[in-house]
């Protein structure tokens, strides 16, 4: 099935795109990176790494402006973009299940706070 219809391109994603310029940090392990969330949906978000490295297939991204993590797959990658998908989304300004925990304290340092959960 192509994506063009009549030489105009259709979106096939299940829930709309918002556009965004948002500081992140990529997670996996004890590793950290620094990105750019470039768009995101219900779906599935799209992120620009800062450091040439490609991270592996599951990990966590943090929104470090909403103070939300999610746990993602990667879906496609393009020289410093990747397409991840969302399996799980975490409320870091709450309390936090302990998967999240790493997330939290990098979000809350971002914002000058020190989180005890």
């Amino acid at each position: 099935m192509s994506k063009f219809v009549s030489g105009v391109e259709t979106d096939r994603r299940l829930a709309p795109r918002i556009a965004t310029q948002r500081a992140g940090k990529v997670l996996a392990g004890t590793f950290a990176w620094d990105c750019v969330i470039r768009d995101l949906s219900d779906n599935g978000v799209r992120v620009q790494m800062l450091a040439g490295v490609r991270p592996p297939v599951r990990v966590q991204l943090v929104d470090l402006l909403e103070g939300v993590a999610w746990d993602v797959e990667t879906v496609w990658q393009k020289d410093r973009e990747f397409g991840f998908r969302v399996t799980r989304a975490y409320d870091l300004r709450g309390l936090t299940p302990a998967s999240a925990r790493l997330a939290k304290n990098i979000w809350a340092a971002s914002q000058g706070r020190v989180s005890a959960s």
